[in-house]
């Protein structure tokens, strides 16, 4: 009776009725944002990354597409700059560095050029040039080291 009892008790749990099935195609792998541009902005006193639709982009390209400031979509999410409007700046896959601009007419008053960013600013730069250049390179972000005007190298890590 037992081996009888042992034999149905296997013959239930091993036949269920469904049966093979052979591996299915679902594509290729997620590989997470591919195509366009990131940019650094700033939500909330933190640096927000925006995917913009151009590039991917060399790392000067990036620069000037965040100081053109937020577009009127991502200012409606709370996004915004702490990017001088006179930064005068130059931008490569290794850094950047400020150039000495001219004094710039805003709102009726003269503003002196650029010769010292907060660490937000500083970190909009860094983070947008590791992106760009990360994208480029196909490396993680993090791994990018940035060279900033006080000769340090920093990674976009070092401002979240």
């Amino acid at each position: 009776m037992r081996t009888w009892l042992l034999v149905l008790l296997l013959t239930a749990c091993t036949a269920c009725g469904v049966g093979p099935t052979p591996v299915i195609g679902a594509g290729e792998a997620a590989r997470g944002f591919v195509q366009g541009t990131r940019l650094y902005f700033v939500q909330q006193d933190r640096l927000v990354s925006v995917g913009r639709p151009e590039g991917p982009l060399e790392a000067a390209e990036a620069v000037e597409l965040l100081t053109g400031g937020p577009t009127s979509k991502e200012s409606e999410r709370a996004l915004d700059t702490r990017l001088p409007r006179n930064l005068a700046v130059r931008a490569s896959e290794d850094g950047f560095t400020m150039e000495k601009g001219a004094p710039m007419l805003v709102g009726g008053r003269w503003l002196p050029p650029v010769s010292r960013l907060s660490r937000t600013a500083t970190g909009q730069l860094v983070c947008t040039i590791a992106a760009a250049t990360a994208a480029k390179r196909g490396m993680d972000v993090d791994d990018v080291r940035v060279t900033v005007p006080d000769g340090g190298r920093v990674r976009c890590g070092d401002f979240s």
